[in-house]
């Protein structure tokens, strides 16, 4: 028999065009399947680059540690990174829309870490603070649809915000972080305009699958950008409640895994980033053990950091999974920086068990409502 190639059997057969929201997923599993292939968890993408934007943001991270380390007060720590997190945004794109969206997801971040460090201050009940974060969290994902921000999601927003509340606080912290995430924020942008200097900072259009590819008005799915939002807001606060009732003391790190996998276009590829969130973080909280148990003191610390955060950057476009494993004892490891001691076995416990809770939730609301983000069926002529 002979096979028919006609117009319709060519378009069916063609694989579904990766938007630019979902350059970081590896996976190459059509938008309409459910489950995705087990090899897409080991996929590795191009490097394209990587080093570049990855000595920007580790600049931007590493910078306002050192600062704070030189003047006395590392316990700001956690008010500072969030705020340089903005040096994350816009990687690959032309110099003056990446400078335009790390200071629109920037402001964002700062506004995440005042409000956080106030309801730390305010001694308000967990409960509160769990539903915050889940609302926040609804809120920045449609934002970052309606404004295409890349990365795309609530992640640094839900985190940063998640962090903040749960860092003890005064009405003066709340006064240093409006002043300090601010200020880190400035640095990332500077940061961000020093890398223009270089020949490859200076392109006119950044590219997408070979094709050239323009920050600007598109058609908006706003099914897609709904459903978005109400799964992170759902799957975030049920995840935190969850954990607040098997009596995990900061129930943000579940919130924060339950919100990771909300991004790109396709059931499948959502569902290996919750993949590569569990596998990897199990492998990066024994990282974080090993680093914590070393007792390493702030400059160490500080220097161990900017090597993670470096290593992170150049993997987090290739394989979200392996950049968890370097990323995860950075984010353990700040609790170290105040000089506190570290219960390093219930840490690594209560982070373990929060991971597993939110990407357990995630994945039940993901397949829930996979047919509402199908792509819908071209009309016929």
């Amino acid at each position: 028999m002979r096979r028919s190639f006609t117009r319709e059997a060519v378009r069916r057969r063609a694989p579904t065009p990766r938007r630019p929201e979902d350059r970081h997923i590896t996976t190459t599993t059509p938008t309409h399947r459910l489950l995705p292939h087990p090899r897409d968890l080991v996929r590795f993408g191009p490097h394209d680059g990587a080093h570049r934007p990855a000595a920007r943001v580790a600049a931007s991270v590493l910078a306002p540690m050192v600062v704070l380390a030189l003047i006395g007060h590392v316990e700001w720590t956690p008010y500072a990174v969030f705020g340089a997190f903005a040096s994350a945004f816009g990687r690959g794109l032309p110099r003056f829309q990446r400078l335009e969206m790390q200071l629109e997801a920037g402001l964002v971040l700062v506004a995440c870490v005042v409000l956080g460090t106030a309801l730390a201050a305010s001694a308000a009940p967990v409960w509160l603070l769990v539903v915050t974060i889940g609302i926040v969290a609804g809120i920045t994902s449609a934002l970052s649809d309606l404004r295409r921000w890349s990365p795309p999601g609530p992640l640094f927003f839900v985190f940063g915000l998640g962090v903040t509340a749960f860092v003890p606080a005064t009405g003066s912290t709340v006064a240093v972080a409006a002043v300090v995430a601010p200020a880190s924020l400035a640095l990332a942008l500077l940061a961000s305009l020093a890398g223009v200097l270089l020949p490859a900072g200076r392109r006119a259009l950044a590219t997408v699958d070979g094709r050239r590819w323009r920050r600007g008005p598109r058609p908006l799915d706003g099914r897609r950008t709904v459903v978005h939002a109400a799964v992170c807001l759902v799957a975030s606060i049920a995840a935190g409640l969850i954990s607040l009732g098997l009596g995990v003391q900061s129930p943000y790190w579940a919130m924060v895994s339950a919100v990771v996998p909300v991004v790109g276009t396709a059931t499948a590829g959502q569902l290996v980033r919750a993949g590569h969130r569990l596998l990897g973080t199990l492998v990066g909280v024994g990282l974080a053990a090993l680093l914590l148990a070393w007792h390493p003191g702030v400059a160490a610390l500080i220097v161990a950091f900017g090597v993670l955060q470096f290593a992170t950057e150049l993997l987090i476009v290739r394989n979200y999974g392996l950049a968890l494993v370097t990323i995860t004892p950075m984010a353990l490891g700040m609790r170290a920086l105040g000089g506190a001691p570290v219960d390093v076995g219930a840490l690594v416990a209560a982070r373990t068990a929060d991971t597993a809770i939110g990407v357990g939730v995630v994945v039940v609301v993901l397949l829930a409502t996979h047919r509402l983000r199908r792509p819908r069926p071209e009309a016929s002529v």
